[in-house]
């Protein structure tokens, strides 16, 4: 399982390597990782971190 901190790091450069796109990019990996429940975890967490990060306001 990821760390934190990788999740974070993970979910930043998605967004930043495929923008508007990130949402399609992870749906796509999900698919791929189905039977691993382990790789299908740090994928949710993958996405929540994109979501947080597509949430929060600039400082």
């Amino acid at each position: 399982m990821m760390s934190d901190r990788d999740v974070m790091m993970k979910a930043g450069a998605i967004l930043a390597e495929h923008g508007a796109l990130t949402s399609d990019y992870i749906i796509e990996q999900l698919g791929d990782v189905l039977g691993d429940h382990v790789a299908v975890e740090d994928w949710r967490r993958i996405a929540a971190a994109v979501d947080a990060i597509s949430d929060a306001t600039p400082q």
